[in-house]
């Protein structure tokens, strides 16, 4: 039996209960307290299971999931899905929505009534079609109805600049050039 000074422990059995009773349940109240509980990060989409992404996606709405997307782009999607739907149709949500994607963002005004140009630009991969697709879409999701895009993929690279000096010294030689016409017609009259 139990020590009555266990008090982590209350024991849901009778108080008729054997001893066998009590050790199994002890033995799984032991059991369920070691036990790793997911509810902490369920949440969370960052921290979260995979299995459970999708979930949490479905749950806040996200409009634009597609399998092609990265894990991490998956993710970041869900995490943001709040500030994306709160600023949809606005410069600062489509923005937000591209950059979960990876890109940065500049979104500007055109020139033209209801159009926007979007830049985004890509560190890492390579630009494909499948990308500008992508692209299109997450745009086209949380884009105002009226409004009419232009997006443009750049691709941007760091890149350092140094100055240098470069300093050669030479041997200047001093020397009759070689001619071989005269050599040869020399050769030519001496044979003759």
């Amino acid at each position: 039996m139990l020590e009555p000074n266990d008090v982590e422990f209350i024991s849901v059995q009778p108080e008729n209960r054997t001893a066998l009773e009590e050790a199994i349940e002890y033995a799984w109240h032991k059991l369920i307290e070691s036990a790793h509980s997911p509810y902490p990060d369920l949440r969370n989409p960052l921290t979260t299971q995979e299995e459970f992404v999708s979930l949490l996606a479905s749950e806040r709405g996200v409009q634009d999931w597609q399998p092609i997307d990265m894990p991490h782009q998956r993710r970041e999607t869900t995490a943001r899905a709040f500030e994306i739907h709160s600023k949809a149709g606005s410069r600062a949500g489509l923005k937000m929505a591209i950059e979960a994607l990876g890109f940065k963002a500049d979104v500007e005004r055109s020139p033209l009534p209801y159009s926007l140009v979007i830049s985004a630009e890509l560190e890492k991969e390579s630009l494909s079609g499948e990308i500008q697709l992508r692209l299109n879409s997450r745009a086209g999701a949380y884009k105002s109805e009226r409004d009419t895009l232009d997006l443009r993929l750049v691709r941007s690279s760091n890149s350092q600049i140094y100055p240098g000096i470069l300093n050669e010294t030479g041997v200047i030689l001093d020397c009759q050039p070689y001619f071989l016409e005269k050599k040869e017609k020399a050769n030519d009259k001496n044979t003759t």
